[in-house]
């Protein structure tokens, strides 16, 4: 008898649980602008931290509920010490059809080769200037060269559904938005594009440095033409374009067109 799969369960807003996103670890070794302060920032103590034990059993525990997507996140998550390990246990799970991370790609040219043997099956990178005095006043860390090969090195070892995701920002980055599309396609990636989000605390955002879908799609029209859409977003947030040459980017409109009425993830924090 075919064992049936569990139906998904909905929120009291009558959404989906489809993904969950899993923090590994809240410790980052960039300090992004738009993300938190320079310094001051209060980490968890390291026992606060969850450990892969309970981390699996609460990924069980959703993926009964429907969960068929699991993303790894941070902070960065490559800081957490062993986390091949759990790579391997999450990839030999029969429930999870798609396991990801997102990582700002400093630690990633080492552990390519090591997440890619241990299941890991796609890599999105945060990636938000290619210069390198813009990178470092962005992220207060002089570290793009290590994020470039940790993006080679994915690409290299066969990481074919790479993402590098550009928060685009007014008088700041706006400019790169073709060069950024250029690149990735160089690294068989695709370009996604995210409107500058208020995420609170004590981050630099205003309304005046957002740059919009509409205006990000302009700036990609404005070089290369044709822009047609791919597919509607549905529970994804990005939607999909297609350049000529069969280039893909996605933009994901957090700001002017928000999709909280069509998420379906679920978020496990680094403490539970």
């Amino acid at each position: 008898m075919t064992e049936k799969t569990p139906p998904h369960r909905l929120d009291a807003l009558g959404r989906p649980l489809r993904s969950l996103r899993v923090s590994v670890i809240d410790r980052c070794d960039l300090r992004c602008a738009y993300c938190m302060p320079e310094e001051d920032y209060t980490w968890l103590p390291k026992e606060g931290i969850l450990t892969f034990a309970e981390i699996l059993r609460l990924v069980d525990a959703f993926v009964e509920q429907g969960v068929r997507r699991v993303r790894l996140t941070g902070g960065e998550p490559l800081l957490r010490g062993g986390l091949t390990d759990l790579v391997r246990e999450l990839a030999s799970r029969p429930g999870i059809e798609d396991l990801a991370i997102t990582t700002n790609a400093t630690q990633l040219a080492p552990w390519a080769a090591p997440l890619r043997e241990a299941g890991m099956q796609r890599v999105t990178v945060s990636l938000d200037s290619l210069k390198p005095g813009r990178f470092e006043t962005l992220t207060r860390r002089a570290a793009l060269d290590d994020v470039l090969a940790g993006i080679r090195a994915a690409s290299e070892v066969g990481f074919d559904q790479l993402k590098l995701n550009t928060v685009v920002m007014q008088d700041f980055n706006d400019d790169e938005v073709v060069d950024l599309v250029g690149f990735a396609h160089e690294h068989g990636a695709q370009a996604r594009f995210i409107e500058y989000m208020d995420v609170g605390g004590a981050t630099l955002w205003s309304p005046e440095r957002v740059v919009s879908r509409n205006e990000i799609l302009q700036r990609l029209k404005d070089h290369f033409g044709d822009v047609q859409p791919h597919n509607t977003r549905g529970a994804v947030p990005a939607e999909s374009f297609i350049l000529p040459g069969d280039i893909r980017v996605g933009v994901i409109a957090s700001t002017t067109q928000p999709f909280c009425q069509d998420c379906d993830r679920s978020r496990l924090t680094a403490d539970g």
